[in-house]
Protein backbone atom coordinates (compact mmCIF):
# COMPACT_ATOMS: atom_id res chain seq x y z
CA UNK A 1 0.00 0.00 0.00
CA UNK A 2 3.03 2.85 0.51
CA UNK A 3 4.21 2.18 -3.03
CA UNK A 4 0.90 3.19 -4.17
CA UNK A 5 0.36 6.10 -1.74
CA UNK A 6 4.07 7.05 -2.79
CA UNK A 7 2.99 6.72 -6.81
CA UNK A 8 -0.22 8.76 -6.04
CA UNK A 9 1.81 11.65 -4.41
CA UNK A 10 4.36 11.79 -7.42
CA UNK A 11 1.87 11.62 -9.90
CA UNK A 12 -0.36 14.70 -8.29
CA UNK A 13 3.41 16.62 -7.73
CA UNK A 14 4.44 16.21 -11.33
CA UNK A 15 0.82 17.32 -12.75
CA UNK A 16 0.55 20.65 -10.16
CA UNK A 17 4.14 21.56 -10.70
CA UNK A 18 6.31 22.47 -7.61
CA UNK A 19 4.37 25.13 -5.67
CA UNK A 20 1.15 24.44 -8.05
CA UNK A 21 0.76 27.73 -9.14
CA UNK A 22 1.42 29.37 -12.67
CA UNK A 23 4.16 31.61 -12.93
CA UNK A 24 2.84 35.19 -14.31
CA UNK A 25 4.27 36.47 -17.85
CA UNK A 26 7.12 38.30 -17.68
CA UNK A 27 6.55 42.32 -18.77
CA UNK A 28 7.77 42.82 -21.98
CA UNK A 29 10.63 45.04 -21.86
CA UNK A 30 10.63 48.69 -23.50
CA UNK A 31 13.48 48.86 -25.94
CA UNK A 32 15.83 51.64 -25.14
CA UNK A 33 15.93 55.07 -26.81
CA UNK A 34 18.08 55.47 -30.24
CA UNK A 35 20.81 57.73 -30.78
CA UNK A 36 20.93 59.25 -34.65
CA UNK A 37 24.34 57.11 -34.37
CA UNK A 38 22.65 54.09 -33.80
CA UNK A 39 20.00 54.64 -35.59
CA UNK A 40 21.87 54.74 -39.27
CA UNK A 41 23.50 51.38 -38.17
CA UNK A 42 20.08 49.71 -38.51
CA UNK A 43 18.69 47.45 -41.01
CA UNK A 44 16.56 49.27 -43.39
CA UNK A 45 13.60 47.17 -42.62
CA UNK A 46 13.78 48.35 -39.01
CA UNK A 47 15.14 51.65 -39.37
CA UNK A 48 11.76 53.60 -41.23
CA UNK A 49 9.19 51.66 -38.76
CA UNK A 50 7.29 54.15 -36.90
CA UNK A 51 8.31 51.81 -33.16
CA UNK A 52 11.71 52.77 -34.24
CA UNK A 53 10.91 56.40 -35.26
CA UNK A 54 9.39 56.65 -31.61
CA UNK A 55 12.83 55.31 -29.90
CA UNK A 56 14.91 58.23 -31.90
CA UNK A 57 12.50 60.58 -30.62
CA UNK A 58 12.47 59.56 -26.82
CA UNK A 59 16.84 60.05 -26.78
CA UNK A 60 16.20 63.92 -27.24
CA UNK A 61 13.89 65.89 -25.61
CA UNK A 62 14.21 68.44 -28.15
CA UNK A 63 12.51 66.04 -30.91
CA UNK A 64 9.11 65.99 -28.39
CA UNK A 65 7.89 69.12 -30.00
CA UNK A 66 6.06 68.22 -33.35
CA UNK A 67 7.44 71.13 -34.90
CA UNK A 68 10.75 70.54 -33.94
CA UNK A 69 10.22 66.65 -35.68
CA UNK A 70 9.04 67.45 -38.60
CA UNK A 71 12.25 69.60 -39.07
CA UNK A 72 14.47 66.73 -37.92
CA UNK A 73 12.23 64.43 -40.82
CA UNK A 74 13.33 66.51 -42.96
CA UNK A 75 16.89 67.36 -42.33
CA UNK A 76 17.87 63.71 -41.36
CA UNK A 77 15.19 61.24 -41.70
CA UNK A 78 14.31 62.24 -45.25
CA UNK A 79 17.84 62.29 -47.02
CA UNK A 80 19.12 59.14 -45.11
CA UNK A 81 15.93 57.52 -46.49
CA UNK A 82 16.97 58.68 -50.19
CA UNK A 83 20.06 56.50 -49.86
CA UNK A 84 18.90 53.97 -48.47
CA UNK A 85 15.78 52.99 -50.72
CA UNK A 86 16.79 55.30 -53.76
CA UNK A 87 13.69 55.64 -56.53
CA UNK A 88 10.39 57.26 -55.70
CA UNK A 89 8.15 56.32 -52.50
CA UNK A 90 5.77 53.14 -53.63
CA UNK A 91 7.59 52.82 -56.90
CA UNK A 92 8.94 49.65 -57.83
Amino acid sequence: MTSVRLLSLWIIVIALGCDGEPKPPQPLVKPPPLTVQEWKALPVEEKYDEATFQRLREADKNLHSDRVWQKFMKDVILPERKIDIPGVPGQP
